[in-house]
């Protein structure tokens, strides 16, 4: 996201709300888009509200995923935050994924990463020593043209991506391994308060993965939502 900020361009991650408009950070262009104009206002903001107990990151996904109209987007910005975190710096995935089907990669020691000059470079924004800060973290495709650009452009792409809800997989992140190995993940976000202790029921389950199928991407029928 910074780095769309400081080139002057719009998040790729959801609309510019029309509040930043009101306090003059972004401005409507062609087609009643959004673009910020004052990248330094915008993060000075953001770092203000982050110091503020009650409007901090934290704060606003805890009042959202206890609303029902939001909590599925609350749910998955947490899932993503989570996937930024845990793989900010080099973790075994077994560590951190319950796999069913066991991938022989599952062992390696592997980073989240984005894509800067043809290369897999790591990114971290949320730690105290930022890595690649410039780099965004996060972009949002409305196409598969969108996503194909994401998986083959070598300069500037973000850490991860989030697909319309038309695509199939939720998120799509790039791993480097210890190996030098890059393992593109792709994901669906489900959660459950009830049902099986500790698995989702079944039809849910063989829905998400069939979504996860090439065979069914942009498959409205074939999502579950």
């Amino acid at each position: 996201m910074q780095s769309h900020l400081l080139k002057g361009k719009s998040p790729t991650y959801g609309p510019v709300t029309t509040l930043l408009v009101e306090y003059g950070i972004a401005r409507l262009r062609k087609g009643h888009t959004g673009q910020i104009i004052e990248p330094l206002a915008f993060l000075s903001l953001m770092r203000w509200l982050q110091d503020k107990g009650h409007l901090s990151l934290e704060a606003n996904l805890r009042s959202r995923l206890g609303n029902e109209s939001e909590r599925g987007n609350a749910f998955e910005e947490v899932v993503n935050l989570y996937l930024l975190r845990a793989l900010r710096n080099p973790v075994r995935f077994s560590t951190i994924f319950n796999f069913r089907c066991r991938p022989s990669w599952a062992d390696e020691k592997a980073h989240i990463t984005a894509r800067r000059g043809g290369y897999d470079v790591a990114v971290d924004v949320l730690g105290k020593t930022p890595q690649n800060p410039r780099l965004s973290v996060v972009n949002y495709a409305s196409s598969i043209e969108d996503i194909i650009e994401w998986l083959y452009k070598p300069d500037n792409t973000a850490a991860l991506l989030v697909p319309s809800h038309l695509f199939g997989p939720d998120v799509m992140a790039r791993c480097l391994t210890s190996s030098n190995r890059t393992v593109l993940l792709m994901g669906q976000f489900k959660s459950y308060t009830s049902g099986n202790e500790e698995t989702l029921d079944a039809e849910t389950v063989a829905k998400a993965v069939i979504s996860l199928h090439p065979d069914h991407w942009f498959k409205q029928a074939a999502v579950c939502f």
